[in-house]
């Protein structure tokens, strides 16, 4: 296989980026769609939509954060599953602005960038 051009890399990092946010968008859409009406987070993370996008890996962290600051929901197990940390403090459990807040808050102390 011949060596690639810096503008090659360039480029095929750039399409594969927009093929995991198409992916990353479509898998949303079908986890709000099919999820139905559970309070339960645990619940919510067990749907296959959730769990394929937790198994698209660390790159997608970014793309959970946008989601999550543009529309706060249970992405809580996702970013615990991708990221290891649980920055929420006791008190805030259970109220989903609270916890995205602690979530956003922590990943801008990590330099994530979204």
């Amino acid at each position: 296989m011949a060596n690639m051009e810096p503008t090659d890399l360039v480029a095929k990092e750039a399409d594969e980026r927009q093929q995991r946010e198409r992916c990353f968008r479509d898998l949303v859409m079908v986890w709000k769609r099919e999820r139905g009406p559970y309070s339960s987070s645990a619940q919510l993370a067990e749907h296959p939509a959730y769990q394929q996008i937790i198994g698209m890996g660390a790159n997608v962290v970014p793309l959970v954060l946008a989601e999550l600051e543009r529309v706060p929901d249970h992405w809580f197990r996702a970013l615990h599953a991708l990221t290891g940390a649980d920055p929420v403090p006791p008190a805030c459990r259970g109220n989903i602005r609270a916890m995205a807040d602690a979530w956003l808050c922590w990943a801008r102390e990590q330099g994530y960038e979204w």
